[in-house]
């Protein structure tokens, strides 16, 4: 076939889905992101593929290969369990429980340098083997497609530059280009930060949205450590006690910054965090009200090992066992939960919040919910339900049409 009749038909095969996708209702999605480092955590805590629930999310995503910035091409960061344990491949062999799923893996994270970001979208040639790299990993492996976690674009603390923003776009068109060239389906999906000033210094939303199949806003992490106090991190409203430099921390606020930027709400994927942040108050400290003052992070969990973090397993078989003192209170305003014993401070989310904020997606008109991560789940019933949250999110979206955004002339 020549060039130009393999560009008419791809021409007629893009215009043909586009039309199908026009005329087709959108389903909601459920978007359940997996670490590789979790299947080494302690006893009950380890996860590995074997563990994921395939029935109850519609895309996977798998937690994170990075940016080799000598040849720009993929790195593969945990080698060890991604390849010589077979990682990657027994992910992907999922879909044969589920075919059809969306199995993508997800590029960057924090732990990943941004300005190894910064270089590869800031030359054509880069980007182009970065591009070719990918097809080659997506096809080795049977991902479905990839998510670009880059934090951040722009974000001078994360050695990023002004000229991030228009680069980012670059990269994501050529990327479009090159997998709807494939007609493979892949797809392509960012996650992305909620802070006014970080989104104005990185993204180009409209021209981003347009391109990409969902965003993923990284609406938790709101509050921690770095506050100076205690709160829970994922608060859907602004609460009446918050000045103008927090007043717009909250979920609500921070997806809309999002849609009044220019992306559709029916791009838009509301993430909700599957762990809870914990801070350290003083011994003398009886003010156990949000915004209290703190000494540090919380204590490490048992399984998760990190300070200033816990699962919601590890938070649910505490406050759920009356004999280990925990009280557990209600943020009425931001609709989350908080709980506290001695000098420990917990703030997550449990069924009723997660609920609550499932409501506000189908009311808001959203493309779906995100967790961050499956992992950290209640994956093994101790507290009740196997993956009583995530079991959440499917029984409201399962069935949930995205309707359509309206738009005013």
């Amino acid at each position: 076939m020549g060039i130009s009749a393999r560009l008419l038909l791809l021409t007629f095969t893009l215009t043909a889905v586009a039309i199908g996708t026009a005329n087709s209702e959108q389903s909601a999605r459920i978007v359940c992101y997996f670490t590789d480092w979790s299947i080494n955590r302690p006893g009950i805590g380890r996860f590995g593929s074997e563990n994921i629930p395939t029935e109850l999310c519609t895309h996977i995503l798998y937690s994170f290969i990075g940016v080799n910035d000598t040849d720009w091409s993929v790195l593969v960061k945990n080698s060890e369990v991604d390849i010589n344990q077979n990682g990657f491949r027994n992910f992907t062999q999922l879909k044969e429980k589920n075919s059809s799923l969306k199995l993508l893996v997800s590029i960057g994270g924090w732990g990943e340098d941004g300005g190894k970001f910064s270089g590869l979208v800031s030359l054509a040639e880069r980007r182009q083997s970065f591009i070719h790299s990918v097809v080659e990993f997506l096809y080795e492996y049977g991902f479905d497609g990839l998510d670009l976690d880059w934090e951040y674009p722009g974000a001078t603390d994360r050695n990023g530059t002004a000229a991030d923003k228009g680069n980012f776009v670059y990269l994501v068109q050529e990327l479009r280009t090159a997998f709807d060239a494939e007609g493979k389906g892949w797809e392509i999906t960012i996650a992305v930060p909620v802070a006014q000033s970080i989104l104005e210094d990185g993204y180009n939303v409209p021209a981003l949205c347009e391109l990409l199949d969902a965003v993923h806003t990284m609406t938790y992490d709101l509050h921690g450590t770095w506050d100076g106090y205690a709160d829970v991190h994922s608060p859907l409203y602004k609460r009446d006690y918050e000045d103008a430099a927090h007043a717009k921390l909250n979920v609500h606020d921070d997806v809309a910054l999002w849609e009044n930027s220019g992306c559709p709400a029916n791009k838009l994927v509301v993430g909700v965090p599957f762990y809870g942040r914990s801070f350290t108050l003083s011994a003398s400290n009886h003010n156990y009200s949000l915004g209290t003052p703190i000494t540090g992070a919380g204590n490490p969990g048992t399984y998760t090992e990190e300070a200033g973090a816990l699962a919601y397993y590890e938070i649910c078989a505490q406050v759920q066992n009356a004999s280990l003192g925990w009280t557990v209170e209600w943020d009425d305003q931001g609709k989350v939960p908080y709980a506290y014993k001695d000098t420990q401070w917990v703030g997550y989310e449990n069924e009723e919040s997660v609920q609550i904020k499932m409501d506000f997606i189908k009311e808001k008109g959203y493309a779906g919910a995100m967790t961050w991560s499956l992992d950290l789940d209640d994956f093994h019933g101790l507290c009740g339900q196997e993956r009583a949250l995530l079991h959440i999110f499917y029984n409201n979206l399962n069935n949930y049409t995205v309707p359509k955004p309206t738009t005013s002339d």
